[in-house]
């Protein structure tokens, strides 16, 4: 029967891919033995409850091979039916060309970019140790599941799988088992024009326990390799399965024209005679239908089983239930929302923010931090919880060492797996090296926390590689993104409760190394601040003939507004406005509209590239930016330098209005 099943992703791969007239059949044919073992004999799923927390995780991160889960998710009764198969690629289908999180059930993450499922399983397989460590007692193993996942070359040569396999060997993550389709094939030829890596030895330099010389296609093969994986307690697993792209097409098996290109009816058809398979398009046999009818049953009986465990423990542990099921559909605590923590000190946004972090997580358990071998540089830092390393899981800080790709990644697939939100951090300048899993998690809608800090050219002596210009701008570009930069304590406060409230798409935190001045902002609530923008200072109430300016800028640049505004207030008559997350401000126009008002002149201040002020405000406007990096040297300097003092900027002001 396991034959008949590879045999039936074999054949429906193709034919979808034929009937489309593009696609990638290779990957599901080569690997048809392996997802038919998977989805008989390893994985624990009920398709009835695809969200289960106790199910096993798969993730596919070869994702151009999205066929070979669709086809195993439809024979084993997920909401996935032969009609959804045969609209393969189609616009708005259950079945896009890679799984999207979301858009298909049994789909545990969006992949398609090579590594990204890699890495974020790393992160789910140490969410169940960290959650297990926490909540599981005596006989109630509440949650005990295992993450697997199907890479192939594509994955392994991206340098984020080579991170991620780092941390996860440094991490002891026993539970993580990875499927290395390795069939010696790219889209350009044989992988060993450009991949010469002996598997074995990199991945047992970095902990993990190597199982190789694994035909995929063998049965006997495969159970030998898993039992293996699930008896090491110490150590991740990868398995190394030979497999051949395309098996059973006789033309085209094993050769890169497989990858990617519709096989040809006239394959298709030779396919299906040597498996004996009927002519009869997108057919699929009884017998495998009703296997899984019949192993459905005893998946139910097994989930069944878990429900009595659950209710036992619900009751002998309401506690602990209770602060399990918070933190997977992240409750807030009412008093979160009046919480008043006021701190007189003149610190950095940094500061404030790692203090109010600390209150945070304090309240809410679910939230666990980590940062980029920079926890005292970004504040994110736990000190009174235990730190997350070497198989040690039951802190509140993981430990990442200097892998902003794999942090990135790691975070996603904590807040894939559910029960806990993550809070990661590293400098601004660095954000780049997140951008995919950045943008992968608001594409999945993952209410991700990133702490950005060293926000400017202010950061001084550590220079233009450390001095962000363009990394502000770039993170507004990527939709679903929220991007806040608060000016002041007052703004980070109203920001880190507005960050956990938003439980739909990530946020990134930007925040400024160097002490701001406190703004005279009391009288703003809550409200006003979480539009984007508000009004920091407005014009004058009594008539006067002076020309009206309106300046609008945030973070460390809101300060020197105030400054530059003083110098100019005599002769003209300012208002300023706080802009603390100007996307959200700019979605509303008619809000927009209304706060900046009448004007001779908009003026905007950001230590960071022009390009998205424009949007904000008409002629006649003054954009004031920083087109170039900066240079290695105090901030002091950095800001005369660009004329980014208040003297200058408001000679630049008066100078565009000829006063």
């Amino acid at each position: 029967m396991l034959q008949k099943i590879a045999d039936a992703v074999r054949v429906i791969s193709a034919e979808a891919v034929e009937k489309k007239g593009s696609g990638h059949p290779g990957m599901p044919m080569g690997c048809a033995e392996i997802g038919a073992y998977l989805f008989s004999n390893v994985l624990k799923y009920n398709p009835e409850k695809p969200e289960w927390i106790n199910r096993d995780r798969l993730f596919l991160s070869a994702g151009h091979g999205s066929l070979w889960l669709y086809v195993l998710l439809h024979l084993s009764g997920y909401d996935l039916s032969l009609e959804d198969l045969k609209k393969y690629r189609e616009f708005d289908s259950k079945t896009p060309s890679h799984p999207e999180y979301g858009r298909t059930s049994g789909a545990e993450m969006t992949t398609g970019p090579l590594g990204q499922g890699f890495a974020s399983a790393v992160g789910a397989a140490a969410a169940e140790e960290i959650l297990a460590e926490k909540y599981n007692k005596d006989d109630y193993n509440l949650l005990n599941h295992y993450t697997y996942v199907l890479a192939g070359d594509g994955d392994l040569m991206e340098g984020i799988s080579y991170e991620a396999a780092s941390l996860a060997g440094s991490l002891n993550l026993s539970k993580l088992i990875v499927i290395y389709d390795s069939n010696s094939v790219s889209i350009d030829g044989p992988t060993d024009l450009t991949f010469i890596d002996d598997i074995r030895k990199r991945f047992s330099s970095v902990g993990w326990q190597v199982i190789d010389n694994i035909d995929g296609s063998n049965f006997k093969d495969l159970e030998y390799a898993f039992r293996k994986a699930k008896d090491n307690k110490e150590s991740p697993s990868i398995i190394i399965a030979d497999t051949i792209i395309g098996k059973g097409a006789p033309a085209k098996q094993g050769k890169s024209s497989a990858h990617a290109s519709p096989l040809g009816r006239e394959e298709i058809d030779k396919l299906k005679e040597n498996l004996g398979w009927s002519k009869e398009e997108f057919f699929i046999p009884d017998s495998v239908y009703n296997y899984f009818k019949k192993h459905k049953k005893t998946l139910e009986n097994n989930y069944q089983q878990w429900l009595e465990q659950e209710k036992e423990y619900k009751e002998l542990y309401p506690g602990l239930y209770d602060e399990l099921e918070a933190g997977i559909k992240l409750n807030l605590k009412e008093h979160i929302k009046d919480f008043e923590i006021m701190f007189k000190d003149n610190k950095a946004p940094r500061d404030f923010s790692g203090e109010y972090f600390i209150y945070f997580a304090d309240q809410l358990s679910y939230l666990i931090s980590g940062s980029a071998d920079l926890s005292g540089s970004t504040r994110v830092k736990l000190t009174k919880y235990r730190d997350i390393n070497g198989g040690n899981f039951s802190g509140r800080s993981v430990k990442f060492g200097v892998r902003e790709h794999a942090m990135a990644a790691f975070a996603s697939g904590l807040m894939l797996h559910k029960g806990l939100r993550p809070v990661i951090s590293t400098y601004l300048s660095f954000s780049d090296y997140m951008r995919p899993s950045i943008r992968l998690a608001a594409m999945m809608n993952l209410p991700v926390i990133y702490i950005f800090t060293h926000d400017s050219i202010y950061v001084g002596e550590d220079g233009p590689t450390h001095q962000p210009v363009e990394q502000l701008e770039s993170l507004r570009l990527i939709p679903n993104l929220r991007v806040i930069r608060p000016a002041d304590e007052k703004e980070v406060r109203f920001a880190w409760r507005n960050i956990l409230e938003e439980n739909n798409r990530p946020t990134a935190l930007v925040l400024a190394r160097q002490s701001l001045e406190k703004l005279d902002n009391q009288e703003i609530s809550y409200e006003e601040f979480c539009r984007g923008g508000y009004i920091l200072k407005d014009y004058e109430k009594q008539n006067n003939d002076k020309k009206k300016i309106v300046i609008l800028a945030g973070g460390s640049e809101l300060s020197l507004a105030v400054r530059a505004a003083k110098i100019i207030d005599k002769t003209a008559d300012i208002k300023i406005i706080s802009v603390s997350e100007r996307n959200k401000l700019a979605e509303d126009q008619q809000l927009a509209e209304k706060i900046i008002g009448e004007y001779d002149l908009a003026v905007t201040i950001e230590a960071g590239v022009k390009t998205g002020w424009y949007q904000i405000v008409d002629k006649p406007r003054l954009i004031l930016g920083i087109e170039d990096f900066g240079i290695s040297g105090s901030g002091e300097k950095n800001a005369e330098y660009f004329s980014f003092t208040a003297e200058q900027v408001a000679e630049k002001i008066l100078g565009k209005l000829d006063i």
